[in-house]
């Protein structure tokens, strides 16, 4: 059964910036449906919050009702390689209010430039959660453009948010969605299987030069690595500035690490300014890493997403996805994997 939702007038609550005197009140939030165990301890950390507030590392808003009562949160912050890049994400509603509008108050209110006051940024992107549909809505009506989807990538017993946890799920798929604020300026190269879906990926972007990559992989210099590892979720996400002419030792460490760690999803996001990129993939695919998508803009130029999951087996069926496009990534995405099995 749906539940109703109450349109709440903008004088019952208001939306303020978090600053060195509220800070407390997001931990407020995170324990009315978390209790102490949300993963991200910073939450319940004023003087961190603060910090990563002044640092220009995190902006984020709080909800508060017509009592004063904190009533809900949404935060951006930087987890990308790109530093012109914010990551949308972390938003909640304490239970007294889950079936109210002020979620989508706190999107709308964020999204506006005038509200969030960032400057200098090539997008905002997010990654949402594929077992209810209302953070896809969101961005949808935002404006946001879905360039890929993780497959596996939460654990869904972490959820309790009143409506993810209703999914039934072991592991919890997120689309990955965009929002372009500036132009790309150099040429980007994809590997030729995968050029028709990189270039519709593009197609709903800014414009952007991509050329075939035909090159063969460089004869000197060293792969680069970026790391983020959620050991709480069991995914491990590797970015590649550059591709070096180790790239088959380095993808070799790259499993061995994960099976060590017992990472499920292992995300392996290349640089497409890279004109042998092409190679690279090839290379991943024997490997058994399939298509995730496109990355835009995440070393400044576009990354292109592969992915590979360890010992966990896809719940297509229960894969909530919001947009046609959406589901038409999942397709693609499905026939990869099954090739690569094949390789």
């Amino acid at each position: 059964m749906l539940h109703k939702v109450d349109f709440l007038p903008d004088e019952l609550f208001r939306i303020v910036a978090v600053d060195k005197t509220n800070t407390h009140h997001v931990g407020t939030v995170f324990r009315s449906v978390y209790g102490e165990d949300f993963p991200v301890k910073d939450v319940y950390q004023p003087e961190t919050l603060w910090k990563e507030i002044q640092a220009r590392r995190l902006v984020s808003a709080l909800a508060f009702d017509e009592k004063g009562q904190a009533a809900g949160y949404i935060s951006m912050f930087k987890t990308a390689p790109n530093p012109r890049l914010w990551e949308a994400g972390n938003i909640l509603v304490t239970p007294e209010y889950t079936h109210t509008n002020i979620s989508s108050r706190l999107v709308h209110h964020y999204f506006d430039p005038a509200m969030c006051k960032m400057t200098d940024i090539d997008g905002i992107f997010n990654e949402t959660v594929c077992c209810h549909f209302f953070t896809q809505v969101s961005a949808a009506k935002i404006g946001m453009i879905d360039c890929g989807l993780e497959l596996d990538q939460l654990d869904g017993d972490s959820f309790k948010d009143g409506k993810s946890n209703k999914a039934g799920t072991a592991r919890v798929s997120c689309v990955l969605y965009f929002w372009e604020l500036t132009d790309p300026l150099e040429p980007e190269y994809v590997p030729i299987r995968y050029d028709t879906i990189l270039r519709k990926i593009a197609g709903s972007l800014r414009p952007r030069i991509l050329f075939p990559s035909t090159d063969a992989l460089p004869t000197d210099g060293s792969t680069t690595l970026e790391e983020k590892y959620y050991a709480y979720a069991k995914t491990w996400k590797v970015a590649v500035p550059i591709i070096g002419s180790d790239w088959i030792e380095v993808v070799e460490n790259i499993l061995y690490k994960g099976r060590e760690r017992r990472v499920i999803s292992l995300q392996v996001t290349l640089n497409m300014a890279c004109p042998h990129i092409g190679v690279a993939v090839d290379l991943l695919r024997e490997k058994g890493f399939f298509f995730g998508g496109m990355a835009p803009r995440w070393f400044g130029t576009d990354g292109l997403l592969m992915q590979r999951l360890l010992e966990s087996e896809t719940e297509y069926e229960k894969t909530k996805l919001y947009k046609p496009f959406s589901r038409e990534l999942l397709a693609f995405i499905r026939t990869d994997r099954e090739a690569v099995r094949g390789i």
